[in-house]
């Protein structure tokens, strides 16, 4: 992000033409992270980051980070992805699979060349927007803006459908905690994904278990409590069972890509929760409040200048490395 500066400095700059809004609220986006870390106090905060994490608004404005998401987050388990499309009656080559929920389009882009044809549905406007740029010039990717909880596709179209970190954007209902809420719009993507599969064909499931949000990202440790919001958002393993069975669907199973993290090489950064852009690779991030959020940044800067941040790296990762980041989910359309 660069603010023109006008006839004020020496420095090479570009001319802005015509400005979107999508522009000024990166620019907003940005000038609020600088102030965050900087600890200055931002008066007349936007309703969409109340002092308090809503459950009601979006709680990640991807409009703003998708442009440079992909900077942060990286697709992960694709030989797991393709071991379960493999299991289906009809070769990779001659698949056609939907990714629901496609983001920027990574995870198609590992994808393509090895499976037949692919779709990509994504409902927020901006990552919708890159991931169709990106596959251009590419007929056998298709990517197009919509819910996936409504499927604009025939039935038995698919051999296979992803869905990659994305049911905990879906609504849960009526209820506070993971345990008593009924998700009936992951109810209704199941069934949806149910519809449009063809006879055995597998739907693959990318989320993460409870645990593994606590003590499965090293930097969880520094705000339990927008970590126990997040928790509210996702189905629990077992839950998700129970979803699949009453969906219709049959052959559960789960797989644990222990030693692949979300973030990438980017991750162990000890300095990255005080980037605004690093903290955009997880909407964890968005759900602290402005004072829990500026105690995490003071704990991150002291342990940096007291030299204590590798040893508390250190005992985060060997959690890690014991129940990993992510859990695959795999269940059949008999």
């Amino acid at each position: 992000m660069v603010i023109y500066p006008g006839k004020l400095t020496e420095v090479d700059c570009f001319w802005i033409g015509r400005i979107f809004e999508s522009d000024i609220e990166s620019l907003l986006t940005a000038t609020e992270a600088t102030f965050l870390e900087m600890h200055v106090e931002i008066p007349d905060r936007s309703p969409a980051r109340e002092s308090e994490a809503s459950h009601t608004i979006e709680y990640e404005d991807y409009d703003s980070t998708s442009g440079s998401y992909d900077n942060t987050r990286v697709p992960i388990g694709l030989p797991i992805i393709l071991d379960y499309l493999a299991s289906t009656p009809t070769a990779l080559s001659g698949q056609t699979v939907l990714d629901a929920g496609c983001g920027t389009g990574s995870c198609l882009s590992e994808l393509r060349g090895r499976i037949g044809m692919l779709h990509g549905r994504e409902l927020n406007a901006g990552m919708q927007q890159v991931a169709k740029k990106r596959f251009t010039d590419d007929p056998a990717v298709q990517i197009e803006q919509g819910s996936i909880t409504e499927l604009p596709f025939a039935d038995e179209t698919f051999d296979g459908i992803l869905c990659n970190q994305v049911l905990h954007h879906l609504d849960r209902g009526q209820h506070d905690d993971a345990d008593s809420a009924d998700f009936p719009n992951v109810r209704s993507f199941f069934r949806e994904a149910s519809r449009v599969l063809r006879p055995h064909g597998v739907l693959v499931i990318n989320t993460s278990s409870h645990q593994q949000h606590r003590d499965g990202f090293w930097w969880a440790a520094l705000i339990p409590a927008a970590i126990d919001r997040m928790l509210i958002r996702f189905p629990s393993i077992d839950r998700l069972e129970k979803i699949f069975q009453q969906t219709g669907f049959v052959g559960f199973e789960t797989t644990v890509p222990v030693d692949e993290v979300l973030q990438g090489e980017n991750y162990l950064d000890p300095a990255g929760p005080l980037s605004a852009a690093w903290r955009a690779g997880d909407s964890s991030w968005s759900l602290t409040t402005d004072q829990e959020l500026a105690h995490a940044l003071d704990n991150v800067s002291a342990g940096l200048e007291n030299g204590k941040m590798a040893a508390f790296l250190e005992e985060r990762e060997q959690l890690r490395a014991k129940i990993g980041q992510t859990t695959f989910l795999v269940a059949r359309k008999p």
